[in-house]
């Protein structure tokens, strides 16, 4: 059994302050208030706009540029840092009476976790060939930190079948994005239920050889 998460229940970090422009207690900005705004403003529903953020903080729009490079690379550590977040949390409120089935359960509490998530779904409305290219390239951070978490989850519950799995990370990361973010894109309704049969067969397929790591 999977408990279901509620949607976008990651902590949104503050945002600077709306009446000043400037980050709690009139401190300079710094980078690191750049990403925490960015990250409020996106869980928020809302779409992150670099002169805006500019402006929220007290800066001009070359030090945000020069702090956080382009949007699309702020965008991907957002993503990023939110996809091994909603895996902790989607891993934590997973009960399972067998090693397999807490793996197949902390992947069909994200894909839940996503379908869900108002914030992303609005972003992949608003722009969705973005949404895509930060979701579904090699080296979006996304991915790595889906990655990072079912690797881990695997080497702590079948730790004897790790190595011999590490097939499965990968094609379980590849192609689970691709049964969930395309299909919201496209402004249909992912299943999680499919997301967790794709997962058993990909187990089974690497028990057998037929993914190699």
């Amino acid at each position: 059994m999977t408990q279901n998460m509620a949607p976008d229940t990651v902590a949104p970090m503050p945002k600077v302050s709306p009446s000043s422009g400037r980050p709690a207690a009139f401190r300079r900005a710094t980078e690191a208030d750049a990403y925490a705004s960015a990250r409020a403003t996106f869980l928020a529903g809302e779409r992150v706009d670099m002169q805006t953020l500019a402006t929220e903080l007290g800066i001009s729009r070359a030090t945000l540029h020069r702090w956080v490079q382009t949007r699309e690379a702020l965008l991907d550590r957002v993503l990023g840092e939110l996809a091994e977040e909603y895996f902790a949390q989607a891993r934590d409120a997973a009960t399972a009476a067998s090693p397999d089935e807490a793996v197949v359960g902390a992947v069909v509490g994200i894909a839940n976790a996503t379908i869900a998530s108002e914030a992303i779904s609005g972003f992949v409305q608003r722009e969705p060939e973005l949404a895509l290219r930060l979701m579904l390239r090699d080296t979006a951070s996304v991915r790595r930190g889906l990655a990072g978490g079912l690797r881990s989850l695997v080497a702590e519950v079948l730790p004897e079948e790790a190595d011999e799995l590490r097939g499965f990370v990968d094609a379980m990361v590849q192609v689970g994005l691709l049964l969930v973010w395309p299909t919201l894109v496209a402004g249909d309704q992912p299943s999680g239920a499919r997301v967790g049969e794709l997962c058993r067969a990909l187990l089974a397929g690497a028990r057998a050889g037929e993914l190699r790591g």
